[in-house]
């Protein structure tokens, strides 16, 4: 069912999931050379790659360590061998002034505030090169796996690399991965499936506004690189759908005329007559009395076929003599529904085509006398723009309510109904999916969108 419209519309998907993927692919490393170099300078490089490696020390238990900043490894290191070995340390090499205040600041245990923790932070944070020659002499004090990671970090390209990574996740972050979808991405494919739902028997008026309502759905809309491309565009293609075939729904089971008078009418050979017998068993399914007139005098056939229905069913059926006036049989109907306080009747018509003249007065007729609450065309689905056309004139002729699509199981293409929807924005009540009388169904626009989507 609807194979050949669902193969279009996945063949559409694929491809602009294509053209897509094929978009999004350069954004992944789109992070200019000369603004990299401009942004990362070389002591950003350094204090970058410094706060990754920093290990913090252990807490004294006393108040005053509480409130020491956390030295980085070579600090405590450095502290130990002054204690051990000042005097060579200090003929060798002299305290910078700026770290001298420092101890002497910290032995005189003047209170630190939150400035001036920050503040050493960021100088500890730097690793001057005499104190890696310091490590490098007292190997003895310092483990050989410390002394191991503090060369590594030294290196400068390992601190570049690490300083690329952050800034470029930093600056590009919120945009990495995003697709806009621009029409130029879209136009060739929007006039493909155009052209695929005409070959559905979508009619051309319909096919349009699908494709305009896409249209305006997708252009200028963005996708995060984490969606899936292919269910986000089925996701607009069925919003669109939905939309087209938007329609007025009828209840007929909540419709509180008594008796409900409903009037089938179609071309030759559509179902009608069948399609009456299963509507009928769902009105007796839902405990409403139903009675039947046998409308299409001009084949005997038909008035015996609509008669075994009944039998089977076991209800009543009003028919007179073939060659009758079928309105006659009609009004009759109504007045043994009125009389003996029935639910529904259904009136059968005889099969004709929107061009002869003398049978579509003879609706008219029927129409004027009974003045039914419900008229419903019954047409076959995979009969395509044939049936639209058809619908058209019986719709001018006389106003239809809905429709019943017979045979839709049959339905390769899947159009019709849509174009239905569309054109003469009526609704579809039911669709013949077999010939047993369960086998009908009540329309929804998901029958028609699960299957091609």
């Amino acid at each position: 069912m609807f194979e050949f419209l669902k193969k279009k519309i996945n063949d559409f998907t694929d491809k602009v999931k294509e053209k897509l993927e094929a978009k999004k692919e350069p954004e992944k490393e789109q992070v200019p050379a000369k603004q990299e170099q401009e942004i990362i300078k070389p002591q950003e490089k350094q204090i970058l790659s410094v706060q990754q490696e920093k290990k913090p020390i252990e807490k004294s238990e006393t108040k005053k360590n509480e409130m020491a900043p956390q030295k980085p490894l070579i600090a405590e290191h450095k502290e130990k061998i002054i204690a051990e070995k000042e005097p060579e340390i200090k003929k060798k090499i002299p305290e910078p002034i700026e770290e001298q205040e420092k101890i002497k600041d910290f032995t005189e245990e003047k209170p630190i505030t939150e400035e001036e923790l920050g503040e050493q932070e960021e100088v500890e944070e730097i690793i001057p090169e005499q104190k890696i020659e310091i490590i490098e002499e007292h190997k003895e004090v310092i483990p050989e796996k410390e002394i191991h990671e503090i060369k590594e970090l030294k290196k400068p390209e390992a601190r570049e690399l690490k300083a690329k990574v952050g800034l470029k996740e930093k600056l590009f972050g919120f945009v990495k991965g995003k697709i806009t979808i621009s029409e130029k991405d879209t136009e060739d494919f929007f006039d493909e499936l155009e052209f695929s739902l005409l070959e559905s028997d979508v009619e051309q008026e319909t096919s349009e506004a699908i494709v305009n309502q896409l249209k305006s759905q997708l252009v200028g809309k963005e996708i995060s690189s984490g969606k899936d491309i292919t269910e986000f565009l089925k996701n607009e293609i069925r919003n669109a759908l939905e939309k087209i075939m938007e329609t007025e729904k009828i209840d007929l089971l909540s419709m509180k005329k008594k008796p409900l008078v409903i009037m089938f009418l179609g071309p030759n050979g559509a179902g009608k007559t069948t399609t009456i017998a299963k509507i009928a068993n769902y009105f007796l399914k839902n405990k409403k009395h139903v009675i039947l007139a046998a409308g299409d005098t001009f084949r005997a056939a038909a008035i015996d076929q609509l008669q075994v229905h009944a039998d089977r069913l076991g209800i009543k059926i009003v028919k007179h003599n073939y060659g009758s006036d079928p309105a006659a049989v009609a009004f009759d109907a109504v007045k043994a529904a009125e009389a003996k306080n029935l639910d529904v009747v259904l009136i059968d018509t005889a099969g004709r085509q929107d061009t002869n003249k003398n049978l579509m007065k003879e609706l008219e007729k029927i129409n004027r006398i009974v003045k039914p609450d419900i008229k419903i065309y019954v047409g076959e689905a995979y009969t395509g723009q044939a049936l639209l056309q058809q619908a058209k004139e019986f719709n001018e002729a006389i106003g239809i309510d809905g429709f019943v699509l017979t045979k839709i199981d049959a339905d390769a293409k899947g159009g019709t109904a849509i174009s239905l929807l569309y054109t003469l924005k009526k609704p579809i009540l039911f669709v013949g999916v077999g010939q047993e009388y369960k086998d009908l169904k009540e329309f929804t626009p998901e029958l028609i969108i699960e299957r091609i989507i």
